[in-house]
């Protein structure tokens, strides 16, 4: 858990990113909505404010790749699973399948769509002070 207050710019190329793993890794983070895009993180996940934000072609792709690799490792789960075979041989396919869905994508999903930061403030000055404490 970091303390560490770092200011994010919606006139910034990648905004969104950065707010994202500020999300994740629980920084505290100060965002100022300069680009006047009329975000609200009180009442909306980092999803919505993508999509008010009008994302790029590019970080649309990110967050399908993300999607993707999620649904690999769901597949691969399911098949290994189905698999007529005794569990001992197809071990590494179901640990891979489980790594896949929890590591590979599940936890930037769950952050994009139904993550919202317990504490956050507005400050004339400063925009919103998102906080995990």
């Amino acid at each position: 858990m970091s303390t560490a207050n770092i200011a994010i710019r919606t006139s910034s190329a990648n905004w969104l990113v950065d707010l994202a793993k500020a999300y994740q890794s629980r920084t505290t983070v100060y965002l100022v909505d300069d680009a006047n895009l009329g975000i609200d993180p009180i009442n909306q996940t980092i999803l919505d404010m993508g999509r008010k934000a009008n994302l790029s072609q590019r970080e649309w792709i990110a967050v399908l790749i993300s999607l993707g690799i999620s649904s690999a490792g769901a597949y691969l789960l399911v098949m290994a699973i189905l698999d007529p075979e005794p569990y001992s041989k197809i071990g590494l396919a179901i640990g891979s399948g489980a790594l896949l869905i929890a590591g590979g994508g599940f936890s930037a999903i769950r952050i994009l769509v139904g993550h919202k930061p317990p504490n956050i403030e507005m400050s004339v000055n400063k925009g919103f002070k998102i906080s995990f404490t």
